[in-house]
């Protein structure tokens, strides 16, 4: 899998695939920047379940290049401490959504690419897809996902997920 030990080398890797992915910022009021922020980021306007919340997610750095409002957006890079915390951080949110909109049986697909080291999140799905070319993965935690025919898939570091390079539409 692809490696990123620093925002500079994830950023480098998102414009060697072709994407425009300069000036990474870790500001999260930056221009451009998605309006949720970063995951993990908390100040001290917080409450202490929200800095558990952002602990959860082990997140030693992020930044974030591209522009939202362009056709291809943008990429928000994660750095994590743990990416075994990362995954299952990932798993169980997405599980409890899950339940939550009543898709007791089916997840909907990933969100985070995955490499050896980092974790992008795309802002659009083209993005995605040119990524997944890449060597990144995503992280899919649906009990009942098959692996289509032509893609691969690996063991998730989170259990009851993998990790694949199919990226589904819904």
């Amino acid at each position: 899998m692809p490696s990123a030990k620093s925002l500079k080398e994830a950023q480098d890797f998102i414009a060697e695939a072709g994407l425009p992915c300069t000036d990474i910022t870790t500001d999260e009021g930056a221009q451009g920047t998605p309006a949720e922020g970063f995951l993990g980021h908390t100040d001290e306007d917080d409450t202490a379940q929200e800095k558990r919340e952002a602990a959860a997610w082990s997140i030693e750095e992020a930044g974030f290049c591209g522009d939202t409002r362009s056709d291809l957006g943008g990429w928000v890079v994660y750095l994590p401490k743990d990416m075994k915390a990362f995954q299952e951080n990932y798993r169980d949110t997405a599980r409890e959504s899950a339940k939550e909109e009543g898709w007791t049986g089916r997840l909907s697909r990933g969100k985070f690419l995955i490499g050896a080291d980092f974790i992008v999140d795309p802002t659009n799905y083209e993005a995605s897809n040119t990524l997944l070319q890449t060597g990144l993965m995503i992280e899919n935690c649906d009990p009942d996902f098959k692996t289509p025919d032509g893609y691969r898939t690996q063991d998730a570091s989170a259990d009851g997920c993998v990790l694949t390079n199919y990226l589904s539409a819904g």
